[in-house]
């Protein structure tokens, strides 16, 4: 057994194969992985890892299926599932992915297969069927990691928010977990935790409008994909590289891109590119915005990048078990509904270029796009 002193929770315990699990290569690589990737330009904190996310949902984990009643071996599996839930995460975590996504798949879709093979499956194979815990993505098993109200969301909440000292972060994860039930194929609170849910998904709102979405991050994120991007075109890095890399090692490998090196010098150095003017998202779709973008860049003969906001969540899925049946979060709160409706309506889509371009050819760019100074 391992004891670990966590920052969010204080002492997890993880037993003897647990150990082995995290002591592989394939596992201790997410310590180089850092959760928020380029958020920490923005709030300095933001260095914490993919590492410490997986084990703090691996404790949440087994907390959540003990208090639904599974048996030791069912805590178990889902402990594993939700230690290995993020390991087939690449460099930058998500925001590599949205670029990778297209080449190789989704960290879910690599992630099963790092757990159905190689030195993690022969751990598993021991005790348990590595296939079976792969395969928990999607399942009855697998809500309790990934629901909207699983340990993956209440842990990242939590551990961000820690990490970029806001406080929109703050949850109250034992009354959620006290409060938690399975319902046929859902994962829902009774209505004793409607108050601690609704806390959770304003929480996660929050989040998004004040970190997550912040204007700098966007355009931050914005330049490091466009740096990868720009290093697989040139041949520099491979797409499949990436799997094995951690931040720093894909920073140093991009920085030897002809075409990424600029925008991977910019991240390092915190030289980033400028907003030049915002538009509603209504108003162009995302495939719009790419043709704008190629046709701004050759008429004004720069680089103009235009970022469509992440969507990340359209609709609420939370369910609450009431006397009448199952009832969606958002019509028992009307706050919830309302923060989903203001989140849209802020949406915008940001036009972007380097300091120089801003200065010269700003209020040009505004007038060719009909957008106000």
């Amino acid at each position: 057994m391992v004891i670990v002193k966590d920052e969010a929770y204080g002492t997890i315990e993880f037993d003897e194969l647990e150990e082995r699990i995290i002591d592989t290569p394939g596992f201790q690589r997410l310590r180089r992985i850092t959760q928020m990737s380029v958020t920490n330009l923005v709030y300095p904190g933001a260095n914490h890892t993919r590492f410490e996310h997986s084990l703090g949902t691996a404790y949440l984990s087994s907390l959540i299926a003990g208090k639904l009643g599974f048996d030791e071996d069912g805590m178990r599996k889902i402990k594993l599932f939700g230690l290995l839930h993020d390991i087939g995460h690449v460099a930058f975590s998500h925001e590599g992915e949205d670029v990778l996504r297209k080449y190789i798949g989704d960290h879910e879709t690599l992630g099963r297969e790092m757990i159905r093979k190689g030195g993690i499956a022969d751990i598993l194979n021991e005790n348990y069927s590595a296939g079976e815990i792969a395969d928990m993505h999607g399942s009855r098993r697998g809500m309790i990691v990934e629901a909207d109200i699983g340990a993956d969301r209440m842990d990242y909440l939590k551990r961000d928010a820690l990490n970029t000292g806001v406080a929109y972060g703050v949850i109250d994860i034992d009354r959620i977990v006290h409060t938690l039930a399975v319902e046929g194929d859902e994962l829902c609170v009774t209505e004793g935790g409607l108050e601690a849910a609704e806390s959770l998904l304003v929480a996660r709102f929050m989040m998004f409008s004040a970190v997550y979405l912040h204007k700098t991050v966007r355009i931050a994120t914005a330049m490091l994909h466009r740096a990868i991007e720009k290093s697989i075109a040139d041949k520099t890095i491979k797409p499949e590289e990436f799997i094995n890399m951690g931040d720093e090692v894909a920073y140093w490998r991009m920085l030897q891109s002809p075409s990424a090196r600029e925008y991977a010098e910019g991240l390092l150095k915190r030289r980033l590119y400028k907003e030049i003017a915002s538009i509603p998202e209504k108003s162009i779709s995302r495939k719009e915005a790419e043709k704008l973008e190629r046709e701004l860049s050759a008429k004004f003969g720069c680089d103009i990048m235009i970022d469509y906001p992440t969507q990340f969540s359209k609709t609420v899925e939370l369910k609450v078990k009431t006397k009448g049946g199952l009832r969606p979060l958002t019509e028992l709160s009307t706050l919830v509904g309302s923060l989903q409706k203001a989140e849209e309506e802020r949406r915008r889509i940001l036009v972007l270029a380097d300091e120089e371009t801003r200065k010269s050819k700003g209020e040009l760019i505004r007038k060719a796009i009909h957008a106000p100074a």
